[in-house]
């Protein structure tokens, strides 16, 4: 469990994450709190560097966060395939929208050379 940047507590869904790249499972949490904190980028960031500084007091950051941003845009990219192949009809009411936000930030990312939820520093 732990505690959003809205101040709510919420757990991570263990079962988005994988074995392999670690640098996807934290991408996969990142790119949650990002949505949830869109409008606020000092929380997220905030979040983002609480979040790595727990996560290295039990192992190091995989040498791939080098190339974090492309495991956002990949993260997202699983989301498009997961709306577009879900037969599961609460995914049919929230997939849409999601995946319009995907293809808005892919189009910012286009537009500004960082992927939204780029870590900065």
């Amino acid at each position: 469990m732990l505690l959003t940047p809205n101040g709510s507590i919420a757990v991570i869904d263990f079962d988005d994450c994988g074995l392999g790249a670690y640098t996807l499972d934290i991408a996969t949490v990142l790119s949650s709190i990002h949505r949830l904190c869109r409008n606020d980028s000092e929380a997220y960031a905030d979040f983002a560097y609480r979040f790595l500084t727990a996560y290295e007091k039990i192992r190091p950051l995989p040498e791939s966060m080098d190339r974090f941003e492309d495991f956002l845009l990949l993260r997202d990219t699983f989301i498009v395939n997961f709306v577009t192949s879900s037969t599961n009809t609460e995914v049919a009411t929230w997939g849409p929208r999601r995946v319009a936000g995907l293809i808005a930030q892919t189009q910012a990312h286009l537009a500004s050379d960082t992927y939204p939820g780029t870590l900065t520093s």
